[in-house]
């Protein structure tokens, strides 16, 4: 059982999440009903995982730590300010201030080779802006409340500052959007990396193998919420790991060690819904 889900659980369920969404979407059911669906059906799936082959059992979290400061950002982010409404709004925004979109995707290409595409050309904007996140003081104050929690579980994948998560998926979103792709489309990169998300903070054990040089899973992921920013200064990689190979920042000791559980911030950071959404602009 270990080693199924360690070495296939990722493939198993994306593959079966992202195949099920292209075949509910193409039948006319909306993005949000799939994306909603494909979450729920994907968590049930590692909760499942974290519960019975968690990775470090001082990972498991708290109501006070970890659930309910997490839950809350998650309803400020998504539904009370509607991220998603913005990011599609900025990116539109930013496509018009560049003279508008140049309407040359390949449409006729199957929609899963589409997604393909998307994922490695939206993965470079995303990459930069992430790298920015950790190299620029200003940006980083707000990428901060990501890397604060002091363990990794799935719902991890969620804690970002309404500012940074935006301004991220815009990076994504703006190259897709500039080259003509489908509204569909930028649907499935979403649900992939909502899905791949929570995969990547995952507190269940994990064996991807030859997977860690394609995408930036758990096993690769860990060293970036590193204590120490030499280590964590490292895997952008939003969904895939590619341009952290390009660009020379991708790092996977294959011998784990004491330093992998040593995650978080130096410092002591609240984790009030307050602070977290109003302390990054104090400097």
């Amino acid at each position: 059982m270990t080693f199924l889900f360690s070495r296939f659980g990722y493939l198993i369920c994306i593959f079966f999440v992202i195949g099920i969404s292209i075949l509910f979407i193409e039948s006319g059911y909306s993005e949000l009903q799939v994306l909603f669906f494909a979450s729920l059906g994907s968590i049930i799936f590692m909760l499942l995982g974290e519960i019975y082959l968690p990775f470090f059992k001082k990972w498991k979290p708290t109501f006070k730590e970890n659930f309910f400061p997490d839950s809350s950002l998650f309803i400020v982010n998504y539904v009370f300010f509607q991220s998603q409404l913005l990011q599609i709004f900025l990116a539109s925004l930013a496509i018009q201030f560049a003279g508008g979109g140049l309407n040359i995707w390949p449409v006729e290409l199957h929609i899963a080779l589409q997604l393909v595409l998307a994922l490695v050309i939206s993965e470079f904007g995303l990459y930069w802006f992430h790298r920015a996140c950790h190299e620029i003081p200003l940006l980083w104050r707000f990428h901060k409340i990501h890397h604060n929690p002091k363990r990794l579980y799935w719902f991890n994948a969620t804690r970002f500052h309404y500012l940074d998560v935006t301004l991220l998926q815009v990076c994504g979103a703006v190259p897709l959007l500039f080259l003509g792709a489908e509204a569909k489309v930028i649907a499935l990169v979403t649900i992939f990396s909502t899905v791949h998300g929570y995969w990547q903070h995952i507190n269940a054990k994990q064996n991807q193998g030859i997977l860690n040089y394609f995408f930036s899973g758990p096993e690769l992921h860990r060293w970036h919420h590193n204590i120490e920013p030499e280590i964590a200064n490292h895997n952008y990689g939003n969904n895939l790991i590619l341009w952290d190979h390009v660009f020379k920042t991708f790092y996977w000791p294959k011998e784990e060690n004491q330093k992998l559980q040593n995650i978080g911030v130096e410092g002591n950071f609240s984790n009030s819904l307050k602070s977290m959404i109003f302390d990054p602009f104090k400097g």
